[in-house]
Formats: structure tokens, sequence, C-alpha cells
């Protein structure tokens, strides 16, 4: 099984892709998703951490949001023990990698394994190829062999007493705000209290949405254990308006 993420939206480039693929090996390609924000490596790089352990081991996942399209960046494709990832080596498997880390990574450079020569659709003719020869057994016939890889520097969420600080993740279309701070450590309060711009914001802790007015902000578990902030039937962010990779500080 490939299990295919971009950031392409609902482009004929996704279709392409899977036809090549399909060229090239009688394999099942399952769309993770294609509506990561344009270019937003970081938003790709918690997604993809926070779904890979839901597929059937020798999965592999195809990550394109590769905004170094053409650029000196490399091409890369990784064995662990449970999975293979295929992708741009910008940091898009920095977490992945923390939970399954790399046996062997391979760089993507054998160009009898490519679909063609483009500079700027490398998801065609390099990343879609490989994950196919992949699937019939040819990883490392891919490229030579690497021994590092790029990683994208986060804010490791950290507790000191009642004092908490992560990062905003993503922010998914309903406008809720994904963050890396584990709900286990907030489960036993009923309310925190979120610092924005020297502002204190207090917000309860709930379990579903309807538990709030509507239009109110709560904080709950993202179903992935972590602390989601979302808001009943309204778009959280417009109302605190986080970016991505933004430094998020709670008060217990």
């Amino acid at each position: 099984m490939i299990v295919f993420m971009t950031d392409w939206g609902s482009s004929h480039y996704v279709g392409i892709c899977k036809g090549v693929m399909r060229k090239i090996a009688n394999v099942e390609v399952v769309d993770l998703t294609h509506d990561i924000s344009s270019f937003n490596v970081r938003e790709a790089m918690y997604i993809l951490s926070r779904s890979f352990i839901h597929f059937p081991k020798g999965s592999i996942f195809l990550c394109v949001v590769d905004y170094g399209v053409g650029s000196s960046r490399k091409a890369i494709a990784a064995k662990t023990e449970n999975y293979y990832f295929v992708g741009p080596d910008n940091g898009i498997f920095t977490l992945a990698f923390e939970i399954e880390k790399p046996i062997e990574i391979r760089e993507l450079n054998n160009k009898e394994f490519y679909y063609g020569d483009s500079q700027t659709f490398h998801g065609r003719d390099i990343f879609s190829p490989a994950a196919a020869y992949i699937h019939l057994g040819k990883f490392e016939q891919l490229g030579d062999q690497l021994y590092n890889y790029g990683t994208l520097p986060y804010i490791k969420p950290k507790r000191s007493g009642n004092n908490i600080r992560g990062e905003i993740a993503y922010i998914d279309k309903f406008g809720n705000i994904e963050t890396n701070i584990p709900y286990d450590w907030i489960k036993d309060f009923e309310k925190v209290t979120i610092v924005k711009n020297r502002k204190r914001i207090e917000i309860p802790i709930a379990n579903y949405y309807s538990e709030v007015e509507k239009g109110q902000l709560l904080l709950h578990n993202d179903s992935t254990g972590y602390v989601e902030i979302a808001a009943n039937q309204y778009r959280a962010n417009d109302i605190l308006k986080f970016n991505t990779g933004d430094l998020l500080e709670l008060i217990l």
C-alpha cells in the first residue's frame, strides 16, 4: 500500500502521480490528504506523524510538500522497522523519524528509476516512481545510501510547575487550533489560561464541542492525544489568530 500526501488540493497532479505508480506496479494507493496548506512543511510534518501509525506495517508513505523542488535539496527514501517514507529532504519526516527511527536512507539519484526529467514535477518523475519501485522490492537500487537527513526545528512541549510551553502544530479546515502539547498535562483541570500577546484568556476544558455555548472557546483532546483549541460551531482561530509554529503558553 502507498499512502499519498501532498499540498496539491484537487489538481490533476494527484491523478497523474497515481497513474505513474499504477503503470509501474499493481499497488493500492490511498490518499491521506492533499489539502496541506501550500508549502506548509510543518503542518505536513505533524499530520504525517499523527497518521502513519494507523496504517498496516509495510505501508509506503509518499509525502510531497516540496517548496524547494528543483533546488539542491535531496530527494530521499527511508526504511524504518515497520514502514517506508519517500519525499523531499526538507524536514517533513522530522517527527515521524522520532517515532520510527530510520534503518536505512537512500538518496533518489539513480535515474534508471526516474519516470521523466522535469525540473518542477519531481512528484511525478522521482517520488512516485520511487514509491512504486519500493513496492516491487527495489529500495536499495534507488540510489546512494545517506547517513543523515534534514530536520525542521520546532518548540518541544515543556511543563514547569503550572506553566506549559509548546507550539501551534497547524490550523485545521474548521479553524481548530492543533497543538503539540499532550492532553494528559491538562486533563485533570477544569480550565486553562492561554497567554496571547501579553493577554490572558481563560478557556474551559471540555470533552466535546457542545459542552460550551455556540461560539465559545474550549480545550479538549484532539483524538490523537494532544490539546486542541476549538470553538463550538465557530472557527477558534478567527478569535485567537495563531499561525503554524507560533509559541503557545498555557497556565494551569
